[in-house]
């Protein structure tokens, strides 16, 4: 007897990642007959909806797909799906399973799949065609890529393109990028100063000038800087993002401090057709992109979760680096 699934794909993001979950939800439903499971932030947590989610994840989706970061797995809105999804592993193995590696962090042995079902430089298109056949071998029947729905997909995402284009080149995209920019080291600052953030008597140190906030908490840091383009157009400037372990400040102590030394680093272009969708894409990976308000909360967890309880443990390693840079 053939098998029946409620969803096509389910998919499971931090909650930092949503938008890159709603872009491929968006995406797999214009080639998918049945539905695709996600998450939204917004949503309530309930004792209901974590049932939901459980059996999406065990086996009510034809397949999985993981948005893989450093946070997934442990941040409170992933915790369950890990849980789920390796013992969907453990019952049915690992056929059925997709991974988008959004950093270079490990995938965890359990989780570990083939190239064939792993992308760790996921192009949109490659990304959705990959998905689209994962499901097929799963016994799912997309929809066929006719003429007409070719067509009918281009036209969608001409048009979106077109949309980005003439906002971003207006002037009313200059001042709103000032007003991304300011919220962004407000909600960073904000996040910091949450009750029970940081270690008792570690008070963070700012520094802001026009196009650059930094913020040093203890020995990891971080940095926002705004690189403009040659034109004077908003599409063409870059958001640097760059997470530190060591000292940002001009001048150091003489003992028990280190230069800065970059951990993880972005670069990010405004992605928007009006100030009510402004996100940040990842200029690395055209699925992946932020609201301000998730990219400052993104980036304040993990740079905390890098703290060390000794100064013995601080973390030296380096990730994933576009290329070597200074403080």
């Amino acid at each position: 007897m053939k098998r029946t699934f409620k969803y096509d794909v389910a998919i499971s993001a931090v909650d930092f990642d949503a938008l890159a979950a709603a872009e491929l939800q968006r995406r797999l439903e214009q080639r998918l007959r049945h539905g695709v499971f996600t998450r939204t932030a917004s949503a309530p947590r309930t004792a209901a909806s974590a049932t939901v989610a459980r059996h999406a994840f065990e086996k009510d989706a034809r397949v999985v797909v993981v948005f893989h970061q450093r946070l997934w797995g442990t941040s409170p809105s992933t915790e369950a799906d890990a849980a789920a999804v390796r013992s969907r592993i453990t019952k049915s193995g690992r056929k059925g399973l997709y991974v988008i590696q959004l950093d270079a962090t490990p995938l965890p042995s359990w989780l570990k799949v083939g190239a064939k079902h792993r992308s760790s430089a996921p192009a949109g298109d490659e990304v959705i065609d990959q998905i689209v056949d994962a499901v097929e071998e799963a016994g799912g029947t997309p929809y066929q890529d006719t003429t007409d729905r070719l067509a009918a997909r281009k036209a969608v995402e001409d048009d979106r393109a077109r949309a980005r284009t003439s906002f971003l080149s207006s002037q009313r995209a200059i001042t709103l990028v000032t007003r991304e920019l300011d919220k962004l080291s407000t909600e960073v600052t904000r996040c910091c100063g949450e009750q029970g953030r940081l270690p008792e008597g570690l008070v963070p140190a700012v520094r802001r000038t026009p196009d650059r906030y930094t913020i040093q908490i203890g020995p990891v840091g971080l940095s926002f800087s705004w690189i403009r383009g040659r034109s004077n157009s908003i599409a063409d400037g870059q958001l640097l993002v760059i997470e530190w372990s060591g000292q940002l400040a001009d001048k150091m102590a003489e003992t028990e401090t280190e230069a800065a030394i970059p951990t993880f680093e972005y670069v990010l272009q405004p992605h928007a057709t009006g100030p009510e969708d402004w996100a940040w894409r990842r200029t690395d990976l055209d699925l992946c992109s932020y609201t301000t308000r998730d990219l400052a909360g993104q980036c304040v967890t993990s740079v905390l979760r890098r703290l060390p309880h000794r100064a013995e443990d601080r973390p030296v390693e380096r990730e994933r680096l576009t290329e070597d840079r200074t403080a």
